[in-house]
């Protein structure tokens, strides 16, 4: 009877995939938790507020209506982010 001497190590790297795949995924679950203000949100990009504010009333940036606020997710944030370059001057 033969045995795989190589058995063991790929067992082991087969749960050392499976470990790093979770510590990938946790920072994404967290980021879809954080959300930010139009405030906050104008701070990361470095632009006013107002153009924030546009930018999610015209739809460029999704964002949730909570009562009379609005909150942008993180997600979305980036995403805008990467879709619009030149998210500054945009018109």
């Amino acid at each position: 009877m033969l045995v795989n001497p190589f058995q063991t190590i790929l067992d082991e790297l087969g749960e050392v995939k499976q470990l790093l795949h979770s510590i990938q995924k946790e920072p994404e679950l967290e980021l879809k938790k954080k959300f930010y203000s139009f405030k906050e949100a104008s701070e990361i990009l470095k632009v006013d507020y107002q153009t924030v504010r546009s930018h999610v009333l015209k739809g460029n940036i999704k964002a949730e209506q909570l009562g009379r606020f609005y909150r942008i997710n993180h997600l979305d944030l980036m995403a805008a982010l990467k879709d619009v370059k030149s998210l500054k001057y945009k018109r």
